[in-house]
């Protein structure tokens, strides 16, 4: 509790720093930050995070009984919204961070820390001249770096400091390598941002941060269980069991069906029957994901079992206590919206 009490004061401060920092973190700071988180992640509390076959920390994490629960949809470097919502007083009159040290207050993220999609669209373009020219000249590449890695920092550090209170779940954007294989797939959509960003860390930040950036996406899990409720990425692309998802890193179908499902492309009663899976049967059990963006706050999805809570524009959270009682009007909140 002694230490709580300090990471209480400190982090707020921590991510203050990263926030007002004027360019991405040192490759010492990094390397520090994630060597710090990767241990952490592999050295979970069993009994929150079940041991694999291969005698890891698995891909599900079991949060703790009571209090509340807040569930951060994709950030995709945005680490002002990050910020924002651990230092958030809306739920109890308490900065979240504080009712996290007190073991009131779970956050779980549902991945996706890296490339700023839409919002940098602009600067996408321009840094794929900067790609194309072999980085001779880099600075908007530079500018998009500052807020992956800044971000990635932040979680990095408050994983840390809260290891049963916070969670960052895996994203189809957590692929440093770019890789196709083990349930990931290139990406590109504004450009090559996948192939922009492996060439830029290891241009500018060296193999060993590399390498620390993908430990740090293969020791993440791939599943939040609640009572009551489940959260993953993506709406599962097909149901899923508990063996499955524990052991999901030697079979990379359950990664992709976690993680890189299109809207439409799941197969029928795949939420209801994943619920049912992990023992929840109530009517109310829903799973809660983001991936695909939504008009408005939330979408509905699978006859009301999967909720898509992703809107770029704005900052939308989840806020969960007893699923019961849950009112997505009320309980999933808008704390900034950008459109206006």
């Amino acid at each position: 509790m002694e230490q709580n009490s300090r990471n209480r004061i400190e982090i707020p401060a921590v991510l203050d720093s990263i926030l007002r920092r004027g360019d991405y973190p040192a490759g010492d700071v990094l390397k520090q930050k994630l060597s710090d988180g990767i241990m952490t992640l592999r050295s979970e509390n069993p009994e929150l995070r079940p041991i694999n076959r291969k005698g890891t920390a698995g891909g599900l994490v079991r949060l703790k009984p009571g209090g509340y629960f807040i569930i951060i949809p994709d950030l995709h470097a945005r680490m002002d919204f990050f910020r924002a919502v651990i230092t958030w007083p809306g739920f109890s009159g308490r900065p979240v961070i504080d009712d996290m040290a007190d073991g009131i207050a779970q956050v779980i993220c549902v991945g996706d820390a890296f490339h700023s999609e839409a919002r940098g669209r602009k600067r996408w373009k321009q840094a794929e001249d900067e790609w194309l020219s072999g980085y001779k000249h880099h600075r908007h590449m530079d500018r998009e770096m500052k807020e992956n890695l800044g971000l990635l920092e932040m979680i990095a550090a408050v994983k840390t400091a809260f290891p049963e209170q916070f969670h960052f779940l895996k994203g189809n954007h957590e692929n440093i390598a770019n890789e196709q294989g083990e349930g990931n797939y290139p990406f590109r959509k504004f450009a090559f941002e996948g192939e922009m960003v492996k060439l830029w860390v290891e241009n500018f930040l060296g193999d060993e941060i590399f390498n620390l950036i993908y430990r740090w996406e293969k020791a993440l899990p791939l599943m939040a269980q609640g009572p009551d409720f489940l959260i993953t990425h993506c709406e599962p692309g097909r149901a899923v069991s508990l063996d499955e998802v524990i052991n999901a890193y030697e079979n990379p179908d359950v990664i992709y069906n976690l993680t890189w499902i299109d809207n439409n492309r799941a197969e029928e009663g795949s939420a209801a029957v994943t619920l049912a899976n992990f023992g929840i049967n109530s009517s109310y059990g829903r799973i809660f994901g983001g991936h695909r963006p939504v008009a408005g706050n939330y979408s509905f999805r699978q006859d009301g079992r999967y909720v898509q809570v992703n809107t770029p524009n704005k900052w939308v959270i989840t806020t969960v206590t007893d699923m019961s009682i849950f009112n997505p009007e009320r309980d999933i909140v808008c704390l900034k919206d950008d459109t206006q």
